[in-house]
């Protein structure tokens, strides 16, 4: 089965309405693999929900864990990435109690501290934060007990995290595992930082010379400024790297799209985060306006890193 029938196959199957409500009660139940009957409840006869969640479970939305006579039901990044939204966002029965979110700023913020360290050099702070403000809010307006609203935002939250960092095809790498060789055969390189005339030109420029025509180098910016940040320049011109910058341009969708590895530099969360994607956040000062001295130190971690990151595309391309 192709990615697209398994997509097409777990999109029939979710049309059901009730499936998107059960699915809601399955991502956000406090143990992470339900069974039947825990779920059952007022939803009628065990039966109906057993049959709803197989029918899940057969297009890889759930996956069966524990008892096989009476098995948990967990959530794969499928139904997380792909379901996870609408099924949150899924009205409640009827007579469902409904409760205002109240204030858990600080829990949040908590929540997005130990989120940021799980998922650290993948996803940036900002990034973090989006997610769990966006998974609170969904929870929120379908929580009857809102006590219980930061521990689900957490888990929520690092599960849709996760499944976004998961890719999709079986060759993309996750965070610490190397480069596979077909991913390395044709590889794009997005370097991103906020204004790209600075961290992103930089590592674009590195890599670019280092690489030559083995690895397609692309930079943007959040938020494009105009010339490259004169510090900056001379610092490229002095290595022999100027003729590598390019002219500052906008981030976009469909950039991050063409792109099978994502590097981003303090870019924060207008950085599209898409599936399928090897992420790395590389946390860097700013060299503009900096002196001399510190633009150098700067363009040498860039450069230390975008060696590392070039010797683990080597090593896949040519094994």
């Amino acid at each position: 089965m192709t990615d697209l029938d398994l997509l097409a196959a777990q999109t029939v199957v979710m049309a059901d309405p009730d499936r998107l409500r059960l699915l809601a009660l399955v991502l956000t139940d406090p143990s992470g693999q339900p069974t039947a009957a825990h779920l059952a409840g007022p939803r009628g006869p065990v039966e109906v929900v057993v049959d709803h969640l197989e029918a899940m479970a057969d297009v890889w939305l759930l996956a069966r864990v524990g008892d096989p006579n009476a098995p948990g039901y967990r959530p794969t990044p499928d139904a997380i990435m792909r379901f996870g939204g609408a099924a949150i966002g899924t009205p409640p029965l009827e007579g469902a109690v409904t409760m205002d979110s109240g204030d858990h700023t600080p829990l949040l913020d908590r929540i997005a501290d130990e989120l940021t360290d799980r998922f650290a050099d993948v996803f940036g702070r900002e990034t973090v934060e989006r997610f769990v403000t966006e998974s609170y809010s969904l929870l929120a307006s379908r929580a009857s007990v809102q006590q219980f609203l930061p521990a689900l935002t957490a888990r929520f939250s690092a599960d849709r995290l996760a499944a976004l960092a998961t890719p999709l095809t079986v060759d993309a790498p996750w965070h610490g595992q190397p480069f596979s060789a077909d991913f390395a055969a044709e590889l794009d390189v997005l370097f991103v930082c906020a204004q790209n005339a600075g961290r992103s030109q930089i590592a674009g420029a590195v890599l670019r010379s280092l690489a030559g025509n083995r690895v397609r180098v692309r930079t943007a910016g959040t938020v494009p400024s105009g010339p490259l940040d004169p510090g900056v320049r001379a610092e490229l011109d002095r290595r022999g790297l100027g003729g590598l910058a390019e002219l500052p341009r906008p981030l976009t969708d469909e950039v991050v799209r063409a792109s099978r590895v994502v590097v981003t530099m303090g870019c924060g969360d207008a950085c599209p985060v898409l599936p399928g994607r090897r992420y790395l956040d590389w946390p860097l000062d700013d060299p503009a306006g900096r002196p001399p001295a510190e633009v150098r130190r700067i363009t040498d971690d860039i450069t230390e890193r975008v060696r590392k990151l070039l010797d683990e595309i080597s090593a896949a391309q040519i094994s």
